[in-house]
């Protein structure tokens, strides 16, 4: 099942319909989606797709050999089995790509430049010597962000400088990511991804069941579920110590946001849970958030910006005992179902800023805005400690939203408090406002709304919609 990106095969499309050689480069996160988009974009054309792993290099040529003279049948493909080097083999393939548009598709490429650290040079000669004047389209992917940035992205690699284009692939957002679940009722295809996030293969997952529970049951509370030691695996994969990974994750997903009061709860020395804290930050598993138009440092707070990672921490750890016990629905029902709604709160904000970045690129707002965040801080009037869930601003223009995810109406008394904790925030501006509630809104405040002409109610269903 191939969902969205829509914007990145446009763009793919566009570059390959391009004279000359191209080089586009593609890295993202694992699980992604890399992969099922170099071979949506690969499906009708003339291609040459390598999926290394980890290997040796003399094994990772011979491979790469293989799918050459197999792909691309010529005089060599008759009596040699495999090229006596990586040059050998891209002057070979420059040969084909001078009549014809040919894509060579490498995935996985850092795997191929770890057991070989001197590939990036000798691609880069390939590229020089070989392929400039060809009509080849060689596509770079690779998972390892920190490799990709810094071996092939980055001004001190032999490859700097000879990329057309690059892609870092993102998750999908919440509305791409409700297209897997066309069965389920519309709460739980939103609830989906306070789980899945917007990665594909999670959501795959989750999507074999039919419905919110079974597949949180099925796929987390079971020992043999695809997603239920995901976290853990993906640590493994990546870091040399996954337990104290493991552990800074832990604290931030249960609320420990400060690095000074992660470094304690963690029990490691502060210059080591701010080395942990950037390893994570690299691999998008952790996030930086400041309140808006905040610029100092003092005032950043880390929160777990994978979903999976999130709800693991969160959740699975104390339902342990009874998975072991084979008591998956039990823990369902005692642990997950009472405090979802609350975990799910901020997930909520976060699918309801997508709407209105939605919106923003349809040019449906007030005003064009530059990017939408959050705020707290102290009242300067009431000194109490207060927050907006969405603020944006844009050329005299400033948005401001509320987000409510309950099983009331929401009324008039929160369009108040909106107004009011937003009265000392970008005070030159016009200003428009948003509350969005999955319960929708009582009639006093529908009518309040529509007699105001800047206030625009969002109702779950709305959101449902836009997917």
């Amino acid at each position: 099942m191939f969902v969205g990106r829509e914007r990145e095969m446009a763009k793919l499309e566009a570059l390959y319909h391009e004279p000359g050689f191209q080089m586009p480069v593609i890295y993202g996160r694992r699980r992604v989606g890399k992969t099922r988009l170099l071979r949506e974009f690969c499906t009708g054309k003339r291609c040459v797709f390598f999926a290394a792993i980890e290997q040796n290099d003399a094994e990772a040529l011979r491979l790469f050999s293989t799918a050459l003279l197999e792909a691309l049948p010529g005089d060599a493909s008759s009596y040699i089995s495999a090229f006596d080097s990586w040059d050998s083999a891209f002057r070979y393939v420059s040969g084909f790509a001078r009549t014809e548009r040919l894509i060579l598709a490498i995935d996985e490429y850092p795997y191929l430049a770890s057991a070989n650290p001197s590939l990036p040079s000798i691609l880069q000669k390939a590229i020089d010597h070989y392929f400039v004047g060809t009509n080849l389209f060689l596509i770079l992917c690779g998972s390892s962000m920190s490799f990709m940035e810094n071996e092939v992205l980055n001004y001190k690699s032999p490859l700097y400088g000879r990329r057309t284009a690059q892609f870092k692939i993102q998750p999908l957002d919440s509305f791409d990511s409700m297209k897997f679940f066309p069965g389920w009722n519309g709460p739980e295809k939103l609830m989906v991804y306070g789980v899945a996030g917007g990665i594909p293969q999670y959501l795959l997952a989750m999507s074999r069941r039919g419905g919110f529970r079974e597949a949180v049951t099925e796929e987390f509370l079971t020992s043999s579920g695809v997603l239920f030691e995901e976290p853990a695996n993906l640590m493994k994969q990546e870091m040399r110590e996954p337990a104290v990974y493991n552990s800074v994750i832990r604290a931030i997903a249960g609320g420990t946001r400060q690095q000074s009061e992660i470094s304690e709860r963690v029990g490691v020395p502060s210059k080591s849970a701010a080395n942990y804290i950037r390893a994570l930050l690299e691999l998008e598993i952790i996030e930086k958030e400041r309140p808006f138009g905040e610029k100092s440092p003092r005032k950043v707070l880390y929160r777990v910006k994978d979903h999976l990672f999130r709800f693991w921490h969160r959740f699975i750890p104390k339902a342990l005992p009874m998975i072991e016990m084979g008591m998956a629905s039990e823990a369902y029902d005692m642990m997950i179902k009472p405090h979802y709604n609350e975990y799910f709160g901020p997930v909520f904000e976060e699918i309801c800023r997508q709407y209105l970045v939605r919106l923003n690129r349809k040019k449906r707002l007030a005003g064009i805005y530059t990017g939408f965040s959050r705020w707290w801080g102290a009242n300067p009037a009431t000194r109490q400690q207060e927050e907006i869930d969405i603020v944006a601003s844009g050329e005299n223009i400033a948005l401001f939203g509320e987000c409510k995810w309950r099983g009331e109406k929401t009324a008039s008394d929160e369009l108040d408090k909106l107004v009011r904790r937003s009265a000392n925030l970008l005070q030159d501006s016009e200003r428009e406002f948003f509350l969005f509630s999955r319960s929708g809104f009582t009639k006093g405040l529908a009518e309040r709304a529509e007699r105001a002409g800047n206030v625009t109610l969002v109702r779950l269903e709305e959101l449902l919609d836009e997917c």
